[in-house]
């Protein structure tokens, strides 16, 4: 019988989503602005905006990579926690140097500077992110402690996405950008070091030591499973709608309500803090119905939720900035049983797939997990393209602005009824293959 995880185990594992998270928020917000903006642009702004998302395409490529080489791996020290020791200290490093190029103008070198720097730093996220997520397996045997665990990552992540909102900017007016890199690259290092004193590896089986699979094979096992596809097609959905809602917020903000871009912080912070109160609700939800059926609630209530988007700012009586807020707040409640309950689905998935293969590849199905909410993070970007330049961003024509919240909800509602055909049990562990196949 596997040990339960400890509450001291379980905070210091799950702390290492705060680095994770902000790390990626403070290059996804200042990286580019950095090198292309401003009146002594250090690179051309369409150049920089291609470096990095040179950047990005190689993150989305490189995490099948990093879960095969994870799952295969035969250090001493485990198959993860190397990867993350070694990982950290390169993903710091390298956000510093993005911060600090050679020279102070325009120049073939900085352009080659930030390609090389920004690739660097989103391989290291990717060395580092995948082994550190597939570890909830590991760590947390009982599905009870898998939502727990899943929890407990979704509030530090949470915390992490403050951090960096809240930081990255004063820190920068105050001391400049290569202290601001020194800052959240010590955020970093330490979050993901702290987080291996959580962390113990289980031992790999004779039989998943003789199990000999390529890369390819690897990718294609992985991609014929057909729970984890009806994972997928969830994630995707929720991850293209939450990242829409957002992206228009600030369009909302300045152009329907007539206020500054400051404000938007008003409303994320709204958002973020009812996301706090609601994952506990959730974790006792899971507890209860599972995580299957509390994944379809979360979905379907996203999808009632999102078209009152269209809305918010036309009702009667109450103050348009008021029905903003009280939006954001019920938002929040379905997007927070979304961020609890994929890592602790993916887990179930691997122990199944454990079933069929006789091999632990935890770290695969994870980086399918990264790679899928990164392929949605690229879709929402071409979607907002799509929507507010053909119906209109303006305070004069808001249209396409207020149509983002009836198209989240037919994605949300898309991701349900995908989802549906997710059938594994909460407790895949302890059943036989032909118990499980026959759920299915």
């Amino acid at each position: 019988m596997e040990k339960s995880i400890t509450n001291r185990q379980k905070l210091l594992y799950c702390q290492g989503t705060l680095g994770q998270n902000v790390v990626n928020l403070i290059a996804v917000t200042w990286i580019v602005f950095f090198y292309g903006s401003g009146k002594n642009p250090l690179v051309p702004l369409a150049l920089a905006s291609v470096a990095f998302g040179i950047g990005r395409i190689m993150d989305v490529i490189s995490d099948p990579i990093m879960g095969y080489l994870s799952d295969n791996a035969t250090f001493k020290s485990g198959r993860r926690r190397p990867f993350i020791f070694w990982g950290a200290p390169l993903l710091a490093i390298s956000l510093f140097f993005v911060f600090t190029p050679p020279a102070p103008e325009i120049t073939w070198v900085n352009v080659l500077w930030l390609f090389l720097f920004s690739n660097l730093y989103f391989t290291m996220l990717t060395v580092t992110g995948v082994p550190y997520r597939s570890m909830v397996p590991d760590i947390a045997p009982s599905s009870k402690e898998r939502i727990s665990v899943s929890a407990w990552m979704a509030i530090f992540g949470t915390i992490g996405i403050l951090i960096a909102s809240l930081g990255g900017g004063p820190v920068i007016e105050a001391f400049g950008y290569p202290v601001m890199g020194i800052t959240i690259g010590a955020v970093v290092l330490t979050s993901f070091w702290i987080s291996l004193l959580g962390i113990k590896e289980r031992h790999r089986s004779e039989s998943d030591l003789k199990v000999k699979l390529s890369l390819f094979g690897a990718i294609l096992k992985t991609i014929k499973n057909k729970q984890f596809l009806a994972f997928v097609a969830a994630v995707v959905c929720f991850q293209v709608g939450l990242q829409v809602i957002m992206m228009t917020l600030p369009f909302f903000v300045t152009s329907i309500l007539g206020q500054s871009k400051a404000h938007v912080a008003v409303y994320q912070g709204t958002f973020v803090a009812a996301m706090f109160i609601a994952v506990p609700l959730w974790v006792k939800v899971g507890s209860k119905l599972g995580k299957r059926k509390s994944q379809l609630i979360s979905l379907f209530l996203l999808a009632i939720l999102s078209p009152f988007f269209f809305l918010t700012g036309y009702l009667p009586v109450i103050a348009p900035t008021i029905q903003v807020i009280i939006f954001f707040a019920l938002f929040a409640i379905p997007v927070a049983g979304l961020y609890v309950f994929p890592n602790a689905i993916v887990a179930d998935i691997t122990d199944y797939d454990e079933m069929k293969t006789n091999k632990r590849r935890e770290a695969m199905y994870y980086a399918g997990f990264g790679f899928a909410e990164k392929a949605a993070w690229a879709i929402s970007a071409f979607l907002i393209a799509a929507i507010l330049p053909v119906f209109g961003f303006t305070a004069e024509n808001p249209l396409g602005i207020r149509l983002v919240g009836p198209i989240v909800g037919l994605l949300a509602f898309i991701g349900f009824i995908g989802f549906r055909s997710y059938r594994l049990p909460d407790k895949v562990q302890g059943k036989s293959l032909e118990e499980i196949e026959g759920m299915l």
